[in-house]
């Protein structure tokens, strides 16, 4: 990460995430049965680890002071775009919380504007969900909500921030997403032969081309549905 971050000029701080594996058993069980609500089919430790990880982050954007910050996680691809585009955050619509700047999968947008200081891309509303959580910003009064949602709310860390069908918090979170995107996972990179593979374990398998499709009949509509591409 530091190399990817060097390559796009950027200065960040690095945060130690938790591994979930690690935790003691009866943390383990703490948590799960705080949070079996929402989560049902149970919690997986690395589920644990990532979520904990992303919550020690909102605290620390919280604790700040600033505007907004900027999380990633250390499995992804990033592009040299990210300099100029984190050096303002003019660009940022009113009265957003997050700006999704990962390709991960396909989701219906809506309302896209260019944004200067990156050309080619558009900043779209989200109007549904999808899942990775590897790069976003976040404002610092969603994180203060984040940090205050009841554990009875919490669910895995993609579906609890990006997936408005099956989050309560998601669906009060004003989501938009950068296209193309900024950075990747790098094991979900269409060609990649040497991927940098992800050490949490989950249910969820992985692996598509991440070009545009759109459907020719929905250019007629307000909201289309795109699979977010990622470009260098």
């Amino acid at each position: 990460m530091q190399g990817e971050f060097a390559r796009a000029s950027l200065a960040f701080e690095r945060i130690a995430a938790v591994d979930g594996a690690a935790l003691p058993a009866k943390e383990l069980e703490a948590f799960r049965q705080a949070r079996s609500a929402a989560k049902p089919e149970g919690w997986l430790p690395g589920e644990i680890g990532c979520f904990l990880s992303h919550l020690e982050a909102w605290k620390r954007i919280a604790a700040s002071g600033d505007q907004w910050g900027t999380v990633f996680e250390d499995d992804i691809r990033v592009s040299p775009d990210l300099g100029p585009l984190l050096a303002s955050t003019d660009w940022i619509p009113a009265g957003a919380d997050i700006v999704r700047l990962e390709a991960y999968g396909s989701m219906r947008l809506s309302h896209g504007r260019a944004i200067a200081a990156t050309p080619g891309r558009k900043l779209y509303r989200a109007r549904s969900g999808t899942g990775g959580s590897a790069g976003y910003i976040v404002a610092r009064e969603a994180c203060l909500w984040l940090i205050e949602t009841p554990p009875q709310l919490h669910t895995s860390l993609d579906v609890f921030l990006f997936k408005p069908r099956m989050s309560r918090v998601a669906r009060k979170l004003r989501c938009h997403q950068m296209v193309p995107a900024l950075c990747v996972q790098e094991e979900v990179l269409e060609g990649n032969q040497t991927p940098l593979k992800s050490l949490i374990k989950t249910r969820n398998t992985r692996g598509r081309g991440y070009r545009m499709q759109l459907n020719p009949l929905l250019r007629l509509w307000p909201v289309q549905r795109f699979v977010v591409p990622f470009r260098p």
